[in-house]
């Protein structure tokens, strides 16, 4: 059993990191597609861990102009890159407005903040991580492959030190099987990434590389414990099952959204070093 659901998790693991990388790398609309799977699929894990389904009609709401904003994002980078504010706050002002014509809705303003607070832990990574894609004023994939790579490697030099000499407990009320150790582990895992990465990709200086490696493991750490909770809180083992031996888009992109608007100002005030 235990062989079989190892093969399982490769096997999906593999198909996923394959369609991360061709998503990302060969064309701009390949990402779109990517992070609005990450959205749409994420708040319906959301609404599900929040134990929002009685929202149906603000989640959807949600969702359609989440993805317009999205599309938006894409097709009009240099103009909306300096404006994320403003188009997030769009995306929450027409929930309002949609809220205002749902029936029964002046007893129901309690839903509305969980649809908002999955809106904001979505949307801005989602729409940064276009941004980040056009960092240097045109399409440039290698900083968001660079991000993802540096992940994977944290998590996996994670795991395996965890299981392999991890003896004291991270934040064991949120994650038990997370350890010091493992966490030590997950960021030499990243400083070696980043350094092969700055030896083929020169977008970045060897030290400029280094410091980006270790925010995203750091802020893939925080991700991944601030998903735990929010599953510790469900009383849920995994956010989903949309990838069979891994669980949900959240539970393989929780790392991600955190990552990704450190990153955003990372990039943005990048250090000459």
């Amino acid at each position: 059993f235990l062989m079989s659901e190892f093969k399982t998790r490769a096997i999906f693991g593999i198909l996923y990191a394959a369609l991360v990388i061709a998503s990302v790398y060969f064309h701009a609309f390949g990402l779109l597609a990517l992070l609005v799977l990450i959205y749409v699929a994420g708040l319906t894990e959301m609404q599900r861990l929040l134990k929002a389904t009685d929202s149906p009609e603000l989640f959807t709401t949600a969702s359609i102009f989440g993805v317009l904003a999205l599309w938006a994002h894409l097709s009009f980078t240099q103009d909306f890159q300096n404006n994320l504010l403003a188009i997030t706050a769009l995306l929450i002002l027409a929930l309002f407005v949609h809220h205002l014509f749902l029936k029964g809705s002046e007893n129901n303003n309690v839903r509305l903040p969980k649809v908002l607070y999955s809106v904001i832990y979505l949307f801005l990574p989602t729409s940064l991580a276009i941004t980040i894609a056009y960092t240097t004023g045109s399409w440039e994939p290698r900083y968001l492959l660079g991000l993802f790579f540096i992940l994977w490697a944290t998590d996996t030099f994670a795991y395996l030190t965890g299981m392999t000499i991890g003896k004291h407990k991270l934040i064991e009320r949120l994650s038990p099987k997370k350890s010091i150790e493992g966490l030590i582990g997950g960021i030499i895992g990243a400083l070696l990434v980043g350094y092969v990465l700055s030896l083929f990709w020169s977008i970045l200086s060897l030290n400029q590389w280094l410091v980006f490696a270790l925010l995203v493991a750091i802020g893939g750490t925080i991700g991944d414990l601030f998903e735990s909770s929010i599953k510790r809180s469900a009383g849920a083992k995994d956010s989903g099952n949309l990838i069979p031996g891994h669980g949900g888009i959240l539970d393989r992109l929780d790392s991600f959204l955190i990552s990704v608007p450190i990153i955003y100002f990372y990039l943005r005030f990048l250090p000459n070093i």
